[in-house]
């Protein structure tokens, strides 16, 4: 995590993690001048009162050691709006348009941490990060997500995988220690740090924003260079044609920086997004574009093509190819959408899990579908039938990605829904 960093290589060699250092992200400052107009925000407080006839509601902000009221707007287009009630403790993330604050998304504010366990602000992650502070940031989520991309100097523990392996944690108890996951809504990083404090370590600190929070405040993630060689992705060459000919990254797009705007609209918001330059600022900005444009898989090559090249990572030249043609593909363990819609509607013998918390599930759930949160689930397994296949959801798929491997190695034949799936009145709709 820094160049002090104290775990050990043996324990990075047992687990295949990776671990990058700080050299590329000292250019933060930069990054933040870019983006500054535009992006989201967050504030965290209670509901004080809400009006549908002007669209806004207020909310109870504790700063600085006071309160303040804070009005914003809601439209067609927030998300979790059935979370503003009054009295109730939230997390919105906002924009500002046209001068005034509207939010994007409302979500519950979960539930406390057990003792030993504190909550981190991304700013100070960040700071941390830059200024070579000695800790480990830990990723809690699966792998497949850590690939696509991760906070600078982290290195990927799933949850379910530090369970059973504790042993993969440093072996100085005292030792600061960060976990984060996708965000307020994701509970893997309060299960890896309870895990922890279990364990017996004595510092420990959550990031509960996560890598949501983290892009959200304008601050780059990275993709694995692996994934970005073999992965389902959009690849995208920021430089000039003239040099993509000569030299590029296999399988990249030539989309070069002053057309991004113009071409953005041909790509899907579903597919992960990697780009790399040799230019550091055109990257920074790139990654801003995208992220304004509400792409949320959006992740950059460390260290631009120069880095890329230092690890020994293969280029090629020839024609530029400028088409973009992505097709999601399903992974490993994913149920398709037509099955998942045939289990639904009861076409096939299949259950149906929920594994979103119970506050997520209060505004409804899919039908035939049966709820254990993902918490709870290694308790209550064996509500479950081992005879039939069972479709797992959560709110995107992550969680119910990390469920389905933790019942597949207890023995039960399941699969998972990659989809976003949002509920409201009880009525759900899910976006492939």
């Amino acid at each position: 995590m820094t160049r002090k960093f104290k775990l050990n290589f043996s324990l990075i060699i047992f687990t295949s993690l990776f671990f990058f250092g700080c050299a590329q992200y000292r250019d933060s400052a930069q990054y933040r001048e870019l983006t500054a107009t535009g992006f989201k925000k967050v504030y965290r407080g209670k509901v004080v009162d809400r009006s549908n006839r002007t669209n806004t509601f207020s909310l109870e902000v504790v700063q600085n050691g006071g309160s303040s009221i804070i009005a914003l707007y809601f439209n067609d287009q927030t998300r979790g709006i059935e979370h503003a009630v009054k009295r109730k403790q939230v997390v919105v993330t906002y924009r500002i348009t046209d001068g005034h604050p509207i939010a994007t998304s409302i979500k519950l504010e979960k539930a406390g941490f057990v003792a030993g366990v504190s909550e981190i602000p991304v700013e100070k992650i960040e700071k941390m990060i830059d200024h070579g502070d000695e800790f480990v940031l830990i990723d809690s989520r699966p792998k497949d997500e850590y690939i696509k991309s991760h906070l600078p100097a982290s290195i990927s523990i799933p949850a379910c995988q530090l369970k059973k392996h504790v042993d993969l944690l440093p072996e100085d108890k005292d030792q600061l220690l960060v976990f984060y996951c996708g965000g307020v809504a994701c509970g893997m990083s309060r299960m890896a740090s309870a895990t922890a404090a279990r364990a017996g370590y004595t510092n420990i600190k959550v990031m509960t924003d996560g890598i949501e929070g983290w892009t959200e405040a304008g601050f780059p993630t990275f993709a694995v260079d692996t994934f970005i060689l073999r992965g389902d992705l959009v690849l995208i060459d920021l430089r000039s044609a003239q040099k993509d000919i000569v030299e590029r990254i296999p399988g990249s797009i030539s989309i070069p920086s002053d057309t991004l705007k113009d071409r953005i609209k041909d790509i899907s918001k579903k597919a992960p997004i990697v780009v790399y330059s040799d230019n550091i600022r055109e990257t920074y900005a790139a990654l801003a574009e995208f992220r304004t444009a509400d792409f949320t898989q959006v992740s950059m090559v460390q260290g631009n093509l120069q880095g890329w090249e230092k690890r020994k990572n293969p280029v090629t030249s020839g024609p530029v190819v400028t088409k973009i043609s992505w097709k999601r593909i399903l992974g490993k363990g994913e149920v398709s959408r037509v099955a998942f819609t045939s289990a639904m509607n009861g076409k096939i013998d299949v259950l149906i899990l929920d594994v979103r918390t119970s506050n997520e599930a209060a505004a409804g759930k899919l039908r035939r579908a049966k709820l254990i949160p993902i918490h709870e689930l290694y308790d209550r397994r064996e509500e479950l039938p081992k005879d039939k296949k069972i479709y797992v959801y959560s709110g995107t798929g992550a969680r119910a990605d990390m469920a389905s491997r933790q019942l597949k190695e207890n023995g039960f034949d399941a699969y998972f829904l990659v989809a976003d799936v949002s509920c409201q009145d009880g009525k759900c709709t899910i976006e492939y």
